[in-house]
């Protein structure tokens, strides 16, 4: 489709290729942002951390104001839930009577005052490309192969697990038990030791003939010298 060709609106529509890294410059230099933008957000910044002291027990507030870093997006929401909340401070004429209400759509004015919004997302998305999404993906690469490093450990464990098992009941079964509540075994297998002595005593007896062959052997050894 030929550029002339195309309505206003769909002219408006088309997008505008411009490299992240160059965004914010671009918003300057086109005038969409005044160029000492961040005073202003530092005022904006300033007010919020006061609003943020008086705030109504609100899950979905709470959640947005914990952790995180407050910016125009988060301020427009708030004004959102706060026309639930607020809504008996509401007038005839559509205003509020609620501090925190002026408060928060004071903020959301001044963030749209000049385009602060738009100066402080193109700097938050720089900022995300630049630095917070390499650093994420490096922390992902390192669970990664900490995964899999515990994955190769637990597959070594397993094998050893095995073996000792093996070994254990080798062991056991050489004792003569079962395993199962070791410490009690070897208790009761003390009580067999009388039995195996008086066996040990029996078979001694059975020695006479191979001592007496021994003494011989002694003494003919003995004549020979």
């Amino acid at each position: 489709m030929q550029a002339g060709n195309l309505t206003q609106e769909q002219i408006e529509s088309l997008p505008i290729d411009i490299h992240s890294s160059k965004l914010l410059d671009w918003l300057i230099s086109r005038r969409h942002c005044d160029q000492q933008w961040q005073k202003a957000a530092l005022i904006i910044r300033e007010k919020i951390n006061n609003a943020i002291q008086d705030m109504p027990a609100v899950e979905e507030i709470t959640s947005l104001l914990t952790g995180t870093y407050i910016n125009y997006f988060h301020c427009v929401r708030i004004v959102h839930l706060l026309k639930e909340t607020e809504a008996g401070t509401k007038n005839i004429f559509g205003s509020y009577s609620s501090q925190r209400m002026k408060d928060w759509q004071e903020i959301v004015k001044l963030y749209e005052k000049d385009s602060i919004y738009l100066a402080e997302s193109a700097d938050m998305l720089v900022r995300n490309i630049k630095y917070e999404i390499p650093s994420l993906k490096q922390q992902i690469r390192k669970c990664q192969q900490t995964q899999t490093e515990c994955a190769r450990k637990e597959v070594e464990y397993g094998k050893t697990a095995v073996e000792i098992k093996e070994q254990f009941n080798v062991s056991c079964k050489q004792l003569g038990i079962k395993g199962e509540k070791i410490k009690r075994e070897l208790v009761t297998l003390i009580d067999e030791l009388p039995l195996h002595y008086k066996q040990v005593t029996c078979n001694a007896r059975n020695l006479d003939e191979l001592q007496h062959l021994y003494r011989e052997f002694s003494k003919y050894t003995r004549s020979e010298k």
